[in-house]
């Protein structure tokens, strides 16, 4: 199972695996981490394939445990974060261990279920593989728990080249973009860098004091980063984005800010992983998939995936998104581009009906970020008796700015580009919704 990327450990040796909070672990001391981990996991005496929840923050204990219960063919649910949400989410899963990391320390804690294990985590067990649940944000509901084929997942990075490029883990083990960003680095032997925390300054201090080189980000952090004014961070040359769209008009100003940095749109789901994408112009917004694990297809304007990453189906939901033969509707809107292309626009459950018109939240969102005065916004929709739906904006703006002079420009902007109905018909100026456009992210 794992044993080729501990091989890969052991040829590390003494290079810096992951520094964080807690230090800095070589590959060395994570590879005797991880054996200690597979030693306390095998005094536990399981007679067969267990479900084993890991809570905490990225770190090498939480690295190590996820590698352990892999090579034994048990099954991982890293849980980070809120934890309120902890109890309901450890009994959809049936948990029956607990460990809890820190660091590179750990405890280990029965926890006694009644519930009967689900049939794909039986599935898996027959086929001697080993699986890893991730939870959706669940904005769009109650979160999903989803099961990945952890076995077949980990294989895919095998033939990884070595680099030793300092990456910084912006997202934890508990996401499908954290889960790559780790299992990326370690299997090429990188040195992945923690912050303490998500914070804009806690990212930029782990940058300086690691050199950090590549960035992996989502456009509303990257917004964060230009309005903290923070432009000079000499190490970084690569800047990965996804998990929401990117504003062309965010774009074109982080071109500005970072000159030399190289911006790479990234796309992934929860349910079929992330792809390998590329970007044909590194000032457009749209990609292209190169990924010979995944075949897609845009139907009637949403983008359907098949992968060879893909979940084996969720725990504590219907598959309806999932077609009979293997396809899984994203419920991301796109359109085609050239040679290929597509450019995601957003949610379909985001789509605002004005009068049977559809609207995209971020090409408006677009058009007012590139406004002199604002800091950040969101678009959304609100029911109205007339034409069924309003365009509504919320803005941060700068502090200081005459509001009634900013809300003609950003008016007058809009109408200069869109059509009529799609121009805000409200704007609110708000103190902050950052915190609301991060729980937009893809889960």
């Amino acid at each position: 199972m794992s044993s080729w990327i501990l091989k890969r450990f052991q040829k590390f040796d003494s290079q810096p695996a992951l520094a964080g909070p807690w230090g800095v672990t070589t590959y060395a001391q994570l590879l005797a981490l991880t054996r200690k981990a597979q030693a306390d996991l095998q005094a536990l005496n399981l007679s067969e394939p267990t479900v084993i929840a890991i809570l905490g923050e990225h770190g090498p204990a939480v690295v190590a445990w996820l590698l352990a219960l892999e090579s034994a063919g048990h099954f991982a649910v890293p849980l980070a974060g809120n934890a309120q949400e902890f109890p309901a989410k450890l009994s959809q899963v049936s948990a029956q261990w607990l460990v809890t990391a820190e660091g590179a320390e750990w405890k280990i804690y029965p926890r006694i279920d009644s519930s009967s294990r689900h049939e794909i985590f039986q599935k898996l067990a027959r086929q001697k593989e080993a699986g890893l649940v991730l939870f959706s944000s669940g904005t769009s509901g109650s979160p999903k728990a989803m099961v990945q084929n952890f076995t077949q997942l980990l294989k895919t990075y095998e033939n990884r080249r070595a680099n030793r490029l300092p990456i910084l883990a912006l997202l934890g083990c508990d996401h499908i973009g954290g889960i790559n960003t780790l299992l990326s680095s370690l299997a090429a032997g990188a040195l992945l860098v923690v912050p303490e925390n998500r914070s804009v300054d806690s990212v930029i201090k782990a940058i300086r004091n690691h050199s950090v080189v590549v960035l992996p980000a989502t456009p509303t952090f990257l917004n964060l980063l230009l309005l903290s004014g923070v432009v000079h961070l000499p190490s970084l040359r690569l800047i990965t984005y996804g998990t929401e769209p990117m504003p062309e008009s965010l774009l074109h100003r982080l071109h500005k800010a970072f000159p030399v940095v190289r911006f790479v749109q990234t796309f992934g789901t929860s349910e079929t992983g992330i792809l390998h994408t590329s970007s044909p112009d590194p000032d457009s917004p749209y990609l292209k998939i190169d990924d010979d694990n995944v075949v897609w297809k845009v139907v009637e304007g949403e983008l359907w995936l098949k992968s060879k990453t893909q979940v084996e189906g969720y725990i504590n939901a219907t598959n309806e998104k999932f077609t009979s033969d293997g396809w899984f509707r994203t419920g991301d809107k796109v359109e085609n581009g050239p040679d290929g292309t597509i450019r995601i626009l957003g949610r379909i459950g985001e789509l605002i009906n004005v009068g049977g018109e559809k609207v995209m939240p971020t090409e408006i969102e677009s058009i007012i970020l590139g406004v002199s005065g604002v800091i950040d916004c969101r678009v959304y929709g609100e029911k109205n008796v007339i034409v069924g739906q309003a365009v509504v904006a919320e803005v941060v703006a700068q502090p200081d700015v005459d509001l009634d002079a900013l809300k003609s420009s950003i008016r007058s902007a809009c109408r200069a580009v869109l059509s009529a109905y799609k121009v805000p018909t409200r704007i609110n100026f708000v103190s902050d919704i950052s915190c609301e456009r991060l729980k937009k992210r893809r889960g």
